[in-house]
């Protein structure tokens, strides 16, 4: 199992954490001024390392910049590929090649490379690596250590050979690892890392681990700690998970539910230099910001959230998102009276966000009921959505761990549950109606790709990724790079060919409200929705970059739509010229 799963199955079980205390800074890990001219020197000048008695340490930008603005890009310390990608990406620079593109290693006959190049960039690591490699398989185990044991074995290694005063060390050394907040719920994950790193290490007991520099068992929970809190996914650049990395200077950067950046890797650089974390700005940051970035999957309610954070990073947002008294999409159903508005979704149990019983600022009022926020008209179906929000939440756990080993039944459970939660009234933005219509359209995309499409697996594609679009258009910023990513998708949707292209609607008022519509309308708006998903990512993924491979592959998919149209157009020109040429000579 990879370490994001791992970190997604530990925040589906219950929270036992009371504490809602942001995490005590400790003294000792805020490098003195003097320090940080030797330790982060990937920081650019204008950013500070900077305490805050809210946030505690983190980054602050000394000048404005503008959305799609590159703050600042660096190599991640450590990364380790996830096992199932393993044979399938090069464990250096992470690039795709596919088993067949790929060398592997003739040792451990486990990790593959681009080339020699990168076999020789990732010898410092895989030296040690491969010789563990090789004594897990000659053990018998049939199990390769996940990504995360992996990643904590390089940085093992890397700590042995450079020493503890090494600027490399004590950046990672540096890392916040609130240990002593840890959790009941998080001891079985901690434990479990720490035993399974002592023998992939080929260590008899933890006491061994003294020759790493690690001088004791306590020492040894708190460098997991730290590695658990400080972990990032690295992904590909259409954002699927690819492994692990740990980047002390990006583990500066602190959290919010609305992030003014985000973390991104483009691939827009050459192999030798991938995988480069950037960080880009999502707005305008004015001077003596702090920056901000989602440890988080963010289309999530607060309630979800907040126990997300609190189960992996020990502590509790109260960003302006998660402090807000507004009613949120994520977590909202649409007003009874249709009014345009939309109502608080009741809860109860584990979904509990919201009292019963709130006050409404149009009049003062208390209520038990949900109301819109417009009209003030009563949710009077409270258990009808209450049922609807438990199946789907149940619905979607079990999808999400079909995705893989049983596609089908996983797009089964998402093409019936979707319908009853619309017809509860779920906005398109709310969860998890929106979670499970992204991942019915990522199921479809899959069929659509091992097999020959037909009109209606196509349309209904469309369709998923048109309302997965609306409900992330909702509550995510412009050019999040999420926002962008699907939006693509739907245009590259609208780009494929028709296998059966439906005849003329009866009537033109017909033909209007047909979606998706046909022929080169169909284009036109594959081409209009390919140009809107250009400029996200050209923001989500930095203006510098061309929003990235996914942008780069955008941009060809317009030329070739412009092409296309313009064929048509020519054609369709010619059609009519030579229709009114022949009644010309009809007529005379």
């Amino acid at each position: 199992m990879s370490f994001a799963k791992l970190k997604a199955a530990r925040q589906d079980k219950p929270s036992y954490v009371t504490s809602n205390a942001l995490p005590s800074q400790e003294s000792s890990a805020v490098p003195s001024e003097g320090a940080k001219e030797s330790l982060y020197k990937s920081i650019p000048d204008h950013l500070q390392i900077r305490t805050s008695a809210v946030s505690g340490r983190g980054l602050w930008i000394t000048k404005p910049c503008l959305p799609g603005q590159v703050l600042f890009a660096v190599k991640p310390h450590v990364a380790a590929l996830s096992n199932e990608r393993l044979a399938l990406h090069c464990s250096q620079c992470f690039g795709g090649g596919g088993n067949a593109g790929l060398k592997r290693c003739t040792q451990c006959q486990l990790i593959y490379y681009c080339d020699s190049t990168c076999q020789n960039l990732d010898w410092t690591f895989h030296k040690n690596e491969c010789i563990a490699l090789q004594r897990v398989t000659a053990s018998g185990e049939t199990a390769i250590p996940s990504d995360a044991i992996r990643c904590l074995g390089r940085i093992m290694w890397k700590r042995q050979k450079q020493g503890p005063a090494s600027p490399w060390t004590q950046e990672i050394d540096l890392l916040q690892s609130h240990k002593q907040e840890v959790q009941p719920s998080a001891y079985e994950l901690h434990t479990h890392i720490a035993i399974s790193l002592v023998r992939y290490l080929g260590l008899s007991s933890p006491s061994e681990i003294a020759a790493f520099g690690i001088a004791s068992g306590a020492d040894l929970a708190d460098f997991v700690s730290r590695f658990v809190t400080n972990t990032f996914t690295i992904t590909d650049p259409s954002l699927a998970p690819l492994g692990a990395s740990v980047s002390p200077p990006v583990a500066l950067i602190n959290h919010s539910c609305d992030p003014n950046a985000v973390v991104v890797f483009p691939r827009s650089r050459p192999n030798n230099q991938e995988p480069l974390m950037q960080v880009v700005a999502l707005r305008e940051i004015s001077a003596n910001e702090e920056i901000l970035t989602a440890y988080i999957d963010t289309t999530l309610p607060k309630a979800q959230r907040q126990t997300s954070l609190r189960e992996t990073y020990l502590f509790s947002c109260a960003c302006a998102l998660c402090m807000s008294t507004q009613s949120d999409l994520r977590d909202s159903v649409w007003c009874p009276k249709a009014c345009g508005g939309v109502c608080p979704a009741p809860t109860e149990g584990k979904f509990t966000r919201l009292p019963r019983s709130c006050t409404y600022p149009h009049n003062g009022t208390e209520n038990s009921l949900s109301r819109c926020t417009q009209c003030l008209s009563a949710l009077q179906k409270t258990d009808e959505v209450l049922d609807a929000l438990r199946i789907g939440q149940q619905a979607l756990d079990k999808a999400s761990l079909l995705q893989s080993t049983d596609p089908a039944k996983s797009k089964q459970l998402c093409s019936k549950l979707i319908p009853i939660l619309t017809s509860a009234g779920f906005t398109p933005s709310s969860h998890p109606l929106l979670a499970l219509t992204r991942l019915y359209t990522a199921l479809l995309i899959a069929d659509l790709q091992s097999s020959s499409p037909s009109q209606e697996t196509l349309d209904d594609a469309v369709v998923c990724a048109t309302k997965a679009v609306a409900g992330l258009d909702g509550i995510l910023r412009y050019g999040h790079p999420v926002r962008g990513i699907a939006r693509a998708e739907l245009g590259k949707l609208l780009a494929v060919d028709e296998p059966a292209p439906r005849p003329p609607a009866a009537s033109a008022a017909e033909e209007a409200l047909r979606y998706p519509p046909s022929g080169a309308k169909r284009l036109r708006m594959a081409l209009d929705v390919l140009l809107q998903a250009r400029g996200e990512l050209g923001v989500g993924f930095g203006a510098p970059n061309e929003g990235g491979a996914v942008g780069r592959d955008v941009r060809e998919d317009v030329v070739r739509l412009e092409r296309e149209l313009g064929v048509w157009q020519k054609g369709l020109s010619e059609a009519m010229r030579d229709a009114n040429e022949a009644k010309t000579v009809q007529r005379s």
